[in-house]
């Protein structure tokens, strides 16, 4: 597993009042979120953040979404 902190660009669909990424940027590529494994949210100070633990292709990774900047990051990756 790869640890990252590195900036992404993410689609999102909003349902309601919830948030999921459709498909994420990185290093040249889109990759499309198949399945949203998990979801959790953690604190810092005051700083919310969401983390989700996705699929696609075989490939696991974790984005987080900083709820005060409205950034996302991308946190692992855990590719075949």
């Amino acid at each position: 597993m790869n640890q990252f902190n590195e900036p992404i660009n993410v689609w999102v669909l909003f349902t309601g009042s919830a948030v999921q990424p459709w498909c994420f940027f990185w290093k040249g590529r889109q990759i499309k979120v198949e399945k949203i494994n998990l979801v959790h949210t953690s604190k810092e100070g005051v700083n919310i953040f969401y983390h989700f633990s996705i699929s696609s292709g075989g490939n696991f990774y974790c984005l987080r979404f900083d709820v005060n900047k409205l950034k996302w990051s991308l946190e692992t990756v855990e590719e075949e």
